[in-house]
């Protein structure tokens, strides 16, 4: 009888250790990454003619890191590291195989046709999914202002994506 209740026992461990939430530690690790894309830049309050143009991001290339941030829920820490460019770090949610980042701010540099460069920190909201356990996809949506040469613009990209690969 004892070793009856010894085995419902580790059965039930093994159970209740089964059923605790495994959607963090899917995304967990170090990924190298590359993002690429493009947004609209409309002027605003401008005296003649508005100017719209469409504007490739320069393609951004780095390490990517996602760690659980062990509070038990599927909440983790993200670190984005961009080559010869900025750090930025933002929380996010997981779920299943997608994950939500919090909206974070970015420095992006934007080049026109015109001769104009516009370096501005833009909003960024991203959701991902991730594929073959190995591959994560960022649809990432870019929103701001930016301003040169007494000229300001509204700015948005919806077509966005960074490509990362678990390393």
């Amino acid at each position: 009888m004892k070793k009856i209740s010894i085995l419902l026992s580790v059965c039930c461990l093994i159970a209740l250790a089964s059923c605790q939430k495994k959607n963090a530690p899917l995304f967990r690790g170090d990924y190298s990454f590359k993002t690429s894309g493009s947004v609209t830049l409309d002027e605003i309050n401008a005296e003649d003619e508005p100017s719209t143009y469409t504007v490739s991001l320069p393609n951004e290339i780095g390490q990517l890191e996602i760690s659980d941030l062990g509070n038990g829920k599927d909440s983790v820490l993200v670190v984005m590291n961009t080559m010869g460019g900025e750090v930025v770090v933002t929380h996010a949610f997981c779920k299943d195989n997608e994950i939500f980042l919090k909206d974070f701010t970015k420095n992006t540099l934007l080049f026109t046709g015109d001769s104009l460069t516009l370096k501005n920190d833009l909003r960024v909201h991203a959701t991902g999914q991730m594929y073959e356990d190995n591959t994560l996809i960022l649809n990432m949506i870019y929103e701001g202002e930016a301003e040169t040469n007494e000229r300001s613009f509204k700015v948005y990209g919806d077509n966005i994506r960074m490509a990362a690969i678990r390393n």
